[in-house]
């Protein structure tokens, strides 16, 4: 797989979203990215990490606490959404932007877990299938 390749498969990701007044074929719901989670080896659980939500201010909350981490010694991983120019931006690793290459070897490992899923039927269907 190409990162061109990775890239144009998160984009045709968008059909997921229904449309006003029409419900969509897929779900790719909090329950089955549980599913992938834990097909991935949950990644997720592997490191102390810090999750912040809200409506407003995530992106430079999260900004300034991984600047804060790293003052202090720590190393960090950084994901932020949207992204201004490349998808790679929202992950960063100690404030550096992602190469392609791992752009597209994180892609790969995604999209083969959600593609077992969905032939072991744990998954009715993987977002990108249309």
């Amino acid at each position: 797989m190409s990162y061109h390749s990775a890239i144009e498969s998160l984009f045709a990701l968008g059909p997921e979203l229904a449309t006003a007044g029409q419900k969509s074929p897929r779900k790719f719901d909090l329950e089955n990215m549980r599913k992938l989670a834990e097909a991935l080896g949950h990644p997720e659980r592997k490191i102390p990490s810090v999750l912040v939500a809200g409506t407003n201010g995530k992106g430079s909350t999260s900004a300034t606490l991984a600047s804060i981490l790293r003052a202090a010694g720590y190393e960090t991983g950084l994901y932020t959404s949207p992204h201004l120019i490349r998808p790679n931006e929202r992950i960063r690793l100690n404030d550096e932007v992602i190469s392609d290459a791992e752009f597209t070897e994180m892609h790969a490992r995604v999209e083969e877990a959600a593609h077992a899923l969905v032939r072991s039927g744990e998954l009715a269907s993987h977002p990108s299938f249309f």
